[in-house]
């Protein structure tokens, strides 16, 4: 499963998220990466530009990278204050540049196996400046052990049919699009404790857990996903 985003999943689900909550998000970034503090931010798996385009306006130097080449294209269009580049996230250290700060929103983490995904966050380590931060906003397994294996909801008016399964802790989506089967995707999601552990073992400590881009919301089985802020230690 090579979990490709396509031009109907764009639509159905970015194109539909309303302006408030990218910028609860972005005001999120700012309060952990103030921007005196961290200028230079990588938007690691920057899709078109959501997060890039609003960093960018409110001053920080941003360099965004994604596999999808088209939604690089779309997001030097939207963006031209920011810098984009087709990278895969297994291979920052072909950017060769060091950043105050990396932002890894929307849940686009998990995608490999255990060692290939301790693999990203050593490389997120090695792009980012001792006492750097990342934020990573990555779903809950807590919650989704949870949630049905068959729901349908009304998503950028199109009637989404989302049929989940799981292979020990790798979760297993698949999407139709008004009755037609489109996307299927598959990520090794994490417990709190465990993506703690995750990022404690490449190099990153972790300063705050918490939900809904709210540093008094704990994460917990009842929030989908969960923001974690770590840094780069000397």
């Amino acid at each position: 499963m090579d979990n490709a985003y396509s031009r109907e999943w764009y639509e159905t689900f970015l194109d539909s998220i309303p302006t408030d909550m990218t910028r609860a998000e972005v005001v999120f970034v700012e309060r952990q990466l103030p921007l005196a503090s961290f200028p230079a931010i990588l938007d690691l798996c920057c899709g078109p530009g959501r997060h890039a385009t609003a960093l960018s306006q409110s001053g920080y130097r941003v360099v965004g990278v994604d596999a999808n080449e088209s939604a690089v294209r779309l997001a030097r269009a939207r963006c031209p204050g920011a810098s984009f580049a087709v990278c895969d996230m297994r291979a920052l250290d072909a950017l060769a540049t060091c950043f105050d700060g990396v932002v890894n929103l929307w849940h686009s983490f998990g995608y490999f196996d255990d060692e290939a995904n301790r693999g990203v966050l050593r490389q997120v380590r090695s792009v980012l400046r001792p006492g750097g931060r990342a934020i990573f906003d990555v779903y809950n397994r807590d919650h989704f052990a949870k949630r049905p294996a068959e729901e349908v909801t009304e998503r950028g008016g199109r009637r989404i049919r989302t049929t989940r399964s799981w292979s020990g802790s790798r979760h297993r989506v698949a999407l139709e699009y008004d009755g037609v089967p489109g996307d299927r995707f598959e990520w090794r999601l994490y417990s709190p404790s465990e993506f703690r552990e995750q990022c404690d073992s490449a190099g990153l400590k972790p300063l705050l857990a918490c939900a809904w881009f709210d540093e008094a919301t704990p994460p917990s089985a009842e929030h989908a996903r969960m923001q974690l802020v770590v840094e780069r230690a000397a």
